[in-house]
């Protein structure tokens, strides 16, 4: 019975790629069809005992969340034959494995497998396909693609993942799933069964994709560190072992064990026992309290979400009046995150890894940026402390020098008789008028500051006190005296903006009436209209006078608006270092450094060599074959490009020498090697689900033709030597599949929010034309962004009860370990 050729895929961890591996039964999982992951190989061990060990770890409730989420239980997918063993002959070896594949239970197990593999392990440690019974067929000519993995460590939180880790928690939180998976167990259990079964139909209407396939291979590559834990220590108990006699040493070290153990059983028993009398005297009286500072922390962050009426202060919150408040908010909501994230990160939740990590580097992120700025803040606020009376007298000068003797100096310039500023001549009584008002007004300012000067040492030993909470609550402290100190410069330009604004305005409406033009409100355009000669007149009149006024007025705007820009870039460049305290990615870049693979940005696939594991075993055999590789590809591309010269030069050559035109005609249908070689050399990624392509990652190869038969065993072993000589070779190709580094853009995608938050307040027209109009320029917004979930961003007195209730539900799921009664 002849088929098409096939194609198997197997996925082989990288570490069963070793001179100490033995001839054993592969393990693992089957995707689809000729697809298969492996897991671990175990050795020493009958094929019956091992299946039913399997069958009990599929029934295990321990395993059922990474049975569901591989998609189907383990199985014994072959056998690995492995012809050398250190320390062994080798014919024994080969014995022993020709034992091995002529044994009864092998040989049942392979006529009614859905999938059975016979691979054996080469000298240089890779493995090759020999042979594939697919329900007692076997398929003889079976191309095969070896995909080498690096068994993800789920304790060291490495995983594979298709898509780049999203490290904002704020788009994973928008959809709700985290509070209920972190709130109730069966909440998740629901979530999982709901998308389990949109799965199911999606594959039942539309059949299983590659992306499918994908998807569940990297859930089974993730699960293979466990799931190789867990089939190791069943066998453990099954291994055969030879009769020996056990001398003196042997029986009293098993006996002191057994003891050990007996008496730590007995430990665990009585624990197990007394704890769930003395629980509710200890954990309720912690939850009380812990119930009781939620409740602090609620009220303190409604006060601050509290708004002023639309009348008062613009209806903004009071943590948006001072940085200060900001800062104490961000710090109130985090405490109240923490716990939810922090149970959420200790979740081994398999089905949605990529959210779990993303929560594991969030939280600790945080807590050590939490930790450093208490010591930054610790360290500034000691040296504020040592140094209060001399910063005081730095701050009372600079704060004299250029908030008021500046100012009164510029008044001065422009109140001149003998000089005109800026070449400008403004007028003799308008001038004087806003000179004198604004002196008068930098004098009372003066006086109030001077009267202050007894409390500054003490208002900087204060900031360094609110060090201990850390250092950007000195810094926000700063920031408001800051705006403090420099609160008469917004005075008069929010004074100086509105003169100038009301002028402007008023001139544009004369200029349409002295036109015979009128704006009309309702259809927000100009259209005509008819004046009688008094409004005229007086129109004409009101717009001289205030045309010569203009340039007056537009002095004193001009003079306090750089002023007030200047004081706002400053709480600017405050509100960006604040923000680069609060978001700094200091967990994730170390991460990034030390353990790459916590940090995914998606799938590589990368051609290996068929010496990699064999050169690596040896340090220095591996160097000089790095060398050797990069010396060999470089003189391969040199020889390569010289031949391509040489053959361009000798075409240019004939087709001159040519009269006729079949000189052209061969060199535009002559391939350019050159470039293909190129090409075969850039293209080193390939769609999963595909098998590579002949430039890709093979060499090419006909298309064959594949046998499929049914045969005994002996049938097998009697015709191998002439079956291989009948086939057309196999092709056999070798990749690795790694995790593409997570790019420095996606690390530090706060300060990108930060930036557009920036640009879009500051470096717009709109900021241009409230600047050339005399419109009020707003504040920057706080940088802060606490990546905090939606359900917080709405505090109201009804919420406040709810979520207390939430919390002590929570506080009982996780510290009585118990089920929370219903309400």
């Amino acid at each position: 019975m002849n088929t098409s050729a096939a194609i198997s895929k197997i996925f082989w961890p990288s570490h069963l790629c070793s001179r100490h591996l033995r001839t054993g039964f592969i393990i693992g999982w089957n995707v689809r069809s000729f697809t298969a992951c492996i897991a671990t190989i175990v050795s020493d061990i009958d094929l019956d005992p091992l299946v039913s060990a399997l069958g009990s770890l599929a029934a295990d409730p321990q395993f059922a969340a990474i049975n569901r989420a591989c998609g189907v239980s383990p199985v014994v997918l072959g056998v690995a034959i492995v012809p050398f063993a250190d320390g062994m002959d080798a014919k024994r070896v080969m014995d022993s494995n020709a034992r091995l594949l002529a044994s009864r239970s092998l040989l049942e197990h392979k006529q009614t497998a859905n999938l059975w593999l016979t691979i054996e392990i080469k000298p240089t440690y890779i493995p090759s396909l020999e042979s594939l019974h697919c329900c007692g067929f076997r398929y003889s000519n079976v191309s095969s693609e070896i995909i080498y993995y690096k068994q993800p460590d789920p304790r060291s939180f490495q995983f594979l993942s298709l898509d780049p880790l999203i490290l904002d928690i704020s788009k994973i939180n928008a959809s709700g799933a985290l509070f209920d998976a972190a709130l109730s167990p069966k909440a998740a259990q629901k979530r999982m069964k709901s998308t389990m079964s949109l799965s199911r139909l999606f594959m039942s209407s539309s059949g299983r994709t590659v992306t499918d396939d994908m998807n569940v291979t990297l859930q089974q590559i993730n699960s293979s560190y466990e799931m190789e834990q867990a089939v190791q220590a069943k066998a453990k108990s099954l291994l055969r072992r030879r009769a020996r006699s056990r001398s003196m040493s042997e029986a009293v070290r098993e006996s002191a064990v057994d003891l050990s153990i007996k008496v730590r059983s007995k430990l665990a028993i009585t624990v197990t026992t007394l704890w769930p009398v003395i629980q509710p005297f200890t954990i309720r009286p912690l939850m009380v309290i812990l119930l009781v500072l939620r409740a602090l922390v609620e009220i303190s962050l409604w006060i601050l979400n509290w708004k002023f009426p639309a009348w008062a202060f613009n209806g903004i919150a009071i943590k948006d009046m001072t940085t200060t408040g900001q800062q104490i908010d961000l710090r109130l909501q985090q405490a109240c995150f923490w716990p939810w994230q922090y149970f959420m990160a200790r979740k081994k939740a398999w089905t949605n890894t990529s959210i779990t990590r993303a929560q594991y580097i969030s939280f600790y992120n945080s807590m050590w940026l939490v930790a450093n700025d208490i010591i930054i803040g610790v360290a500034l606020g000691s040296f504020l402390i040592s140094n209060s009376k001399y910063m005081g007298e730095v701050l009372q000068r600079y704060v004299k020098d250029y908030t008021i003797d500046s100012i009164s100096a510029v008044l001065e310039w422009l109140t001149s008789k003998n000089e005109y500023p800026a070449g400008l001549k403004l007028n003799p009584e308008l001038n004087p008028f806003l000179g004198q008002l604004f002196k008068w007004l930098i004098e009372l300012w003066a006086d109030f500051i001077i009267s202050l000067q007894p409390i500054v040492p003490t208002v900087i030993n204060l900031i360094g006190l609110s060090g201990v909470f850390g250092a950007t609550m000195a810094l926000s402290l700063i920031s408001d005296l800051l705006a403090f100190t420099t609160l008469h410069i917004y005075w008069f330009y929010m004074v100086a903006a509105r003169i100038f604004h009301w002028q402007l305005t008023i001139l544009y409406s004369l200029f349409n009436l002295f036109r015979g033009k009128k704006r009309n409100t309702l259809r927000h355009r100009i259209d005509s209209c008819d004046y009688d000669l008094d409004q005229l007149l007086l129109g004409t009149i009101l717009f001289t006078l205030l045309t010569f006024l203009f340039p007056t007025i537009a002095v004193y705007y001009l003079t306090f608006a750089l002023s007030r820009v200047m004081v706002i870039c400053m709480q600017a460049t405050m509100e960006t270092v604040l923000a680069c305290l609060n978001h700094f990615p200091l967990f994730a870049i170390m991460l990034r450094l030390k353990d790459p693979d916590r940090l995914p940005g998606g799938l590589r696939l990368e051609v290996c060599p068929e010496r990699f594991f064999f050169d690596r075993a040896t340090p220095l055999r591996w160097v000089v074959s790095s060398l050797r590789s990069v010396s060999t590809e470089s003189s391969h591309q040199q020889h390569q490009s010289q031949q391509l010269q040489h053959d361009l030069a000798s075409k240019n050559i004939q087709q001159r020498a040519d009269v006729g035109g079949d000189g052209l005609s061969q060199l535009r249908q002559r391939p350019h090697n050159g470039q293909h070689m190129i090409q075969h050399q850039h293209q080193q990624h390939s769609y999963f689900g595909q098998p590579p392509s002949s430039h890709q990652f093979q060499l090419p190869r006909q298309q064959h033709q594949q046998h499929l038969e049914p045969h005994s065993f002996a049938e097998s072993l009697a015709g191998d030597i002439t079956m291989e000589q009948e086939m057309v070779p196999k092709s056999v190709s070798y990749l690795f599949l790694t995790n593409s580094p997570l790019p420095t853009s996606a690390i530090f995608f706060q300060y990108s929010v930060l930036w557009k938050r920036l640009s879009s307040h500051y470096f717009t027209f709109h900021v241009l034309k409230c600047l050339l109009s005399g419109e009020t320029i707003q504040s920057i917004p706080r940088l802060q962004y606490p990546m905090l979930p939606d359900t917080r961003s709405r505090f109201t007195v009804y919420a406040i009860q709810p979520t207390l209730l939430k919390f002590w539900t929570f506080c009982e799921e996780t510290l009585m370990n118990q089920e929370a009664p219903k309400r």
